[in-house]
């Protein structure tokens, strides 16, 4: 997918839009935990190290991470939707831009079953994050501007997570939290509890951003934070690459080693 293409879906900047560097920051900072978890697991996955990645420090960091991922998207949702408004755009065109973006972000979620799909004999990723975020951006479209009603409606999902991963259910139901018992996935990130983040980020996002502006006007960020802003506004793509390239790298070096 061309930039000009993830700039119309709301994905990346349009040129000369409003971009707040504190998000771009903490989306940076999220992103690099990912890389750096997923670097792990596939060294796991591999059998290139013993590293254990689905127990103790390192369950937390990815749960950690993914929290932080997409409760950094919910705060974009009111960013986008604020800076939309300010630009003169009608409430019609707020929730079709969103939708846009939900959609194209969920096609991309299913590209990456597809991949996995046929790739793996078992834990193919049938609802990851980018399923998560895609489909939760379309959900949120009549909350976004109601951050009471967001944190509570998202408080309730946090509550709901752990009751519905109490129980099995059909696979058809796995992008709500529910899944037979022998049900494996390399990326599982469900409605319950998860579109509760999102939520509580959309919440966030209005305490610290009233009207799209930053609370405080903080200092500009040292050049040294540039490579992170950086990888703040282009998270998609890199999340797309990371994980072939990460394998690539890693297979290269088993190779030779």
């Amino acid at each position: 997918m061309t930039c000009a293409v993830l700039r119309h879906a709301g994905i990346l900047p349009r040129s000369g839009s409003m971009r707040v560097p504190e998000v771009d920051l903490v989306r940076a900072v999220a992103l690099c935990m990912m890389i750096v978890y997923h670097f792990l697991f596939a060294i796991r996955f591999l059998d290139m190290a013993d590293v254990e990645v689905l127990i103790g420090f390192w369950r937390v960091f990815a749960y950690a991470t993914a929290s932080l991922f997409v409760a950094i998207a919910g705060v974009s949702l009111t960013l986008a939707a604020t800076g939309l408004r300010r630009r003169g755009e009608s409430e019609r065109r707020v929730a079709a831009a969103q939708l846009r973006r939900g959609l194209t972000i969920f096609a991309w979620g299913l590209v990456i079953t597809l991949v996995t799909s046929l790739a793996l004999e078992q834990g193919a990723i049938l609802f990851g994050i980018l399923h998560l975020i895609g489909l939760g951006t379309i959900l949120a479209i009549p909350l976004v501007d109601r951050p009471r009603a967001s944190l509570v409606i998202g408080t309730l999902c946090l509550f709901l997570g752990p009751l519905a991963a109490r129980y099995t259910g059909p696979l058809w139901l796995v992008w709500l939290g529910f899944h037979p018992s022998d049900f494996v996935s390399l990326d599982y990130v469900p409605l319950l509890p998860w579109f509760g983040v999102l939520l509580i980020g959309v919440t966030t996002g209005w305490a610290l951003f009233p009207n799209g502006m930053p609370r405080r006007q903080l200092r500009p960020f040292p050049g040294w934070a540039a490579p992170l802003l950086w990888l703040g506004r282009h998270t998609l793509l890199i999340y797309l690459i990371h994980a072939p390239v990460i394998l690539a790298f890693l297979l290269a070096w088993k190779s030779i080693a």
